[in-house]
């Protein structure tokens, strides 16, 4: 069986729940991604065995152990030389005194799902499976639960909700808290530690992820549970201790500057104003709706869901936020969630130019849905 769609077309998440439920052994590959970016996954039986992202050149996977720090250059014609003996790659590799088979299938495992739980944000790019059997002297086959992968994909994806909250964005400043004392014990795991020691004020979020080298997600729930315990906390001047037209001048300001940034379509300047913005006034929905259209834009669908939600919840009614938020559910594959989404805004709104174009839009989405349902 070949399958060979588009992302838009048929989401990721959609695709990797076709192989599983039909257990299915090939191997997947995407192209035409984000920044160039390429992947493929194998899969055996219905699991996910391997990912990788790679550039437009793809790399063997015996370059990739070097580039894993799994082996050395030293070792990689002595491992070419041996894998004959051996009946899969990896037990070749622990066969030679590299590592520990337990070991080496643990950091194997957490290589591909950070790999896939990436490849879950792309909404653009080409898809094509091919069944084949799978040559494990040449191929790393770790088998993972595929179901399991999709659910925590998808939780990721809700879980930046709640993140958000105390971590406004990857440009917020965090220092020790005020009330944490020199003498106070702390429990915490040496990631944790890791994260703690950069937090000086001075850092931002994406520069603290950038030097313990991690994804964003990651550190970004590390620092929110540091928050919540009350360690540290937004640095002097990133939360909005300005009150009256002080703060009214601030935040407009700043509105200001990211609207002239966002007509430039300089959209990093624009959304770290917009940022900005926001902690200034947390509920702040020009902010909120602007920052859901840029990332919409700059291809960063998870986080641009998120502040669109937050911006529904401010205003349930605004158009452009409904409309906007389709597309989202839409490119995320949720086309129930689009359907619902564009049926409010074709309901309330008073525009014939804009019902007429909804009308269009539903009737694609509902024959979409129609085509996922025969999967």
């Amino acid at each position: 069986m070949t399958i060979q769609s588009s992302i838009k077309e048929l989401g990721l998440f959609d695709l990797f729940q076709v192989l599983h439920i039909n257990k299915k052994t090939g191997r997947l590959m995407v192209t035409d991604g984000p920044d160039g970016k390429e992947a493929q996954v194998i899969f055996r039986q219905g699991d996910t065995c391997f990912a990788v992202i790679h550039d437009r050149v793809p790399k063997t996977i015996e370059t990739l152990l070097v580039d894993w720090g799994v082996i050395d250059e030293a070792s990689l014609s002595r491992i070419e030389k041996a894998l004959r003996r051996y009946p899969t790659l990896i037990e070749c590799l622990e066969g030679e005194g590299i590592a520990s088979r337990g070991h080496l299938e643990n950091f194997l495992a957490n290589c591909v799902r950070e790999c896939v739980y990436e490849l879950f944000k792309w909404d653009r790019g080409e898809c094509r499976f091919i069944e084949e059997e799978i040559d494990q002297r040449r191929d790393i086959v770790v088998p993972l639960n595929t179901e399991n992968l999709i659910l925590e994909g998808a939780r990721r994806i809700d879980e930046w909700s709640n993140i958000g909250g105390k971590v406004p964005s990857r440009h917020s400043l965090f220092a020790l808290s005020a009330d944490t004392r020199e003498e106070q014990r702390l429990n915490l795991k040496p990631r944790e530690w890791e994260i703690l020691s950069l937090i000086d004020g001075k850092r931002s979020v994406k520069e603290v992820n950038d030097a313990v080298g991690g994804d964003l997600f990651s550190t970004s729930k590390l620092i929110y549970g540091l928050v919540v315990m009350g360690v540290i906390e937004l640095a002097s001047g990133e939360t909005a201790t300005v009150t009256g037209p002080e703060r009214e001048g601030r935040l407009e300001d700043l509105l200001r500057s990211g609207r002239e940034y966002y007509g430039r379509l300089n959209l990093e300047m624009a959304s770290a104003q917009f940022e900005k913005a926001l902690q200034v006034d947390a509920e702040c929905f020009e902010a909120l709706r602007m920052l859901g259209e840029i990332y919409y834009k700059m291809d960063k669908l998870s986080d641009a869901l998120i502040y669109l939600t937050k911006a529904r919840l401010i205003k349930p009614d605004n158009q452009k936020a409904m409309f906007i938020k389709g597309y989202l559910h839409a490119r995320l594959g949720d086309m129930a969630k689009a359907i619902s989404e564009w049926e409010e805004l074709q309901e309330k709104s008073a525009n014939p130019q804009v019902t007429e174009l909804v009308a269009k839009k539903l009737e694609l989405a509902r024959q979409w849905e129609k085509v996922l349902q025969e999967y």
